[in-house]
């Protein structure tokens, strides 16, 4: 009776094999009154964060491009910045890791604790499919996203608005540039993002829309 799929490419995918039925989008959601921004994080200098299961695939080989290929170049010209990593099951070749200002503190008690100390997350997926619950719940934190479009999938975010998108090495470098230079903007973006994640991406809302549209198939049917 009726497609739920979670994002407009999954639609899309069911389209082009044929369907032709009923759908609503339904993404991902949050309970976003258990998120309590930390607006503190941008009166303190620019830091970054990743978190994230790093025994996952597209995790890893993102983090891995962006220590490899980016990281050099920022530490380079910003001498102070740091990247903090946590995650689950975080391998020996990252523990070991001697990056300069790179801090990695393995699985964290509190996700959110974590995320609340730094201003910006960096999520450089290169692979993988659907949503990305970590993106929401840093946007539900107030915190300014950087990540890929890829990442972005099933989130009605928009550059420089509600995220930065970046795909390459030099746009992932001007959207530090961008973070460098802001003049205060940051905490606009943070506080965007957690509207958005509000208004759109939680629980209620979405099970509201979803139960509209039950309603609305039952009086078809009965009518």
């Amino acid at each position: 009776d009726l497609l739920i799929p979670i994002t407009e490419k999954d639609l899309g995918t069911f389209h082009d094999l044929g369907f032709k039925k009923n759908a609503v989008i339904t993404p991902i959601g949050l309970d976003t009154r258990d998120y309590h921004p930390n607006n503190r994080s941008y009166k303190r200098d620019i830091s970054l964060s990743f978190i994230g299961s790093l025994d996952w695939m597209p995790n890893l080989e993102g983090l891995k491009w962006f220590l490899e290929n980016i990281w050099p170049q920022l530490t380079n010209e910003y001498k102070d910045l740091k990247l903090h990593i946590a995650g689950r099951n975080t391998p020996d070749w990252l523990k070991k890791l001697n990056k300069n200002n790179v801090i990695v503190h393995g699985e964290v008690n509190d996700a959110h604790k974590f995320i609340n100390r730094h201003s910006v997350m960096i999520v450089p997926l290169k692979a993988g499919s659907g949503m990305r619950a970590k993106i929401l719940e840093g946007m539900a934190l107030g915190k300014v996203i950087i990540t890929t479009s890829l990442g972005l999938e099933g989130i009605d975010a928009q550059h420089k608005k509600e995220v930065l998108v970046a795909d390459s090495v030099e746009e992932f470098k001007q959207a530090i540039d961008f973070c460098y230079s802001s003049n205060g903007s940051l905490g606009k973006i943070g506080k965007n993002a957690q509207e958005l994640a509000s208004h759109k991406y939680d629980n209620l809302e979405t099970a509201r829309n979803l139960m509209n549209t039950y309603k609305s198939l039952i009086q078809t049917s009965t009518g």
